[in-house]
């Protein structure tokens, strides 16, 4: 069962490589440039982690990461999920 899952990328970071890097690691997936950074929106949670992990080893600083969950509402009698990780990378521009 996929979950959707929402990356709020923050700090110093190359806008241009994460793109790539989720183009490449999530089929399906949806973007959001916000004055703080970036918001990935991905329609499944494994897709997420992988990209979390090539993010991790990728870049330069080592990331920040916390994870939460949403209530997303009930399918099919089931409760739905809605996975939020915040990547916050160390660097000169660190947003809060």
């Amino acid at each position: 069962m996929k979950h959707p899952a929402i990356l709020q990328i923050r700090g110093e970071m190359d806008k241009d490589k994460i793109k790539k890097a989720v183009e490449k690691n999530c089929s399906g997936f949806d973007y959001e440039d916000t004055d703080k950074g970036l918001n990935v929106y991905i329609t499944d949670v494994n897709d997420a982690r992988t990209l979390m992990s090539k993010l991790k080893r990728t870049e330069n600083s080592k990331p920040e990461i916390k994870m939460s969950t949403k209530y997303a509402g009930l399918r099919e009698g089931r409760v739905r999920v809605l996975f939020v990780y915040s990547l916050r990378f160390k660097g000169k521009k660190n947003n809060r």
